[in-house]
């Protein structure tokens, strides 16, 4: 006779150092210093690995608002005050998959289930 024992609650799955394999790195653009008022220049902010994965139904509703073509969810460890994101910054994911591609950042928001993480929601709008 086999007797399985049944834990009384239920833990969510914990995020460890090895799911966060995906390079990101944080930017803006601002203008450059030369002749043509036109040319802008990357300013990177902040870099570091990411958990990166689909956006959540909650995730959606906020990108089906703002009409975004294409979007991604990541989690990275709370930066504290080394990195403060906003809806001004960019993004680029350094993976095969998503090569080229400038993400805006859409939403910032602390992850209230793990205080060392903040998901943020990033999009592609045209």
């Amino acid at each position: 006779m086999v007797i399985l024992s049944v834990k009384a609650s239920y833990q969510r799955p914990k995020i460890v150092a090895g799911d966060l394999r995906t390079p990101v790195t944080f930017f803006e653009y601002q203008p450059s210093s030369g002749p043509d008022p036109s040319d802008e220049e990357k300013k990177e902010l902040y870099k570091c690995t990411c958990l990166a994965y689909n956006p959540s139904m909650k995730d959606r509703e906020i990108l089906d608002a703002i009409g975004t073509k294409e979007a991604i969810t990541i989690k990275i460890r709370d930066p504290y005050t080394d990195y403060v994101a906003n809806n001004k910054h960019k993004a680029a994911l350094d993976d095969y998959r998503y090569k080229n591609k400038v993400w805006d950042v859409i939403d910032v928001v602390p992850d209230l289930e793990n205080n060392d993480f903040v998901k943020i929601i990033l999009g592609v709008s045209s």
